[in-house]
């Protein structure tokens, strides 16, 4: 069901590398987690983002904030446009249980993966600076 991403981009972009890497990793996790948490709705977020990533040639705006939305389902944080007011399955889930454990460790990685793109972004920008600081010279 699920055809792994590659971790070799012909893109350019180390951003949409490190994503397509950590969902090589963890894109069955994910799906299985949000699944969890919102059923069907949930499981399909994760497939439309892996699709997304799959074709892009570079991350996006629209696919950085469906990363940002999947972080905030995981967290259990229903607060947005396109989440549900209410999420009735994750009730259900039981603190001790291993399922809850994982899901705390996927919602961590997944944070760091956001951090880490935000850093590269910020790493391009400095480049971007260097070069026009260069250009005046």
């Amino acid at each position: 069901m699920l055809r792994n991403l590659p971790t070799t981009t012909l893109s350019a972009d180390q951003q949409l590398a490190t994503v397509r890497a950590h969902f090589a990793e963890h894109g069955t996790a994910l799906c299985n987690a949000a699944g969890l948490i919102d059923g069907d709705a949930g499981t399909a977020r994760v497939l439309r983002l892996r699709s997304a990533l799959r074709e892009a040639s570079r991350l996006d705006r629209a696919t950085r904030r469906r990363l940002v939305d999947l972080h905030r389902l995981l967290s259990l944080d229903p607060v947005g446009d396109d989440l549900e007011p209410y999420l009735s399955s994750w009730v259900l889930l039981d603190p001790a249980s291993s399922e809850v454990e994982e899901l705390c460790l996927l919602t961590d990685r997944l944070y760091d993966l956001l951090v880490e793109i935000g850093e590269l972004d910020e790493e391009r920008d400095a480049l971007a600076l260097a070069f026009r600081a260069q250009d005046v010279a």
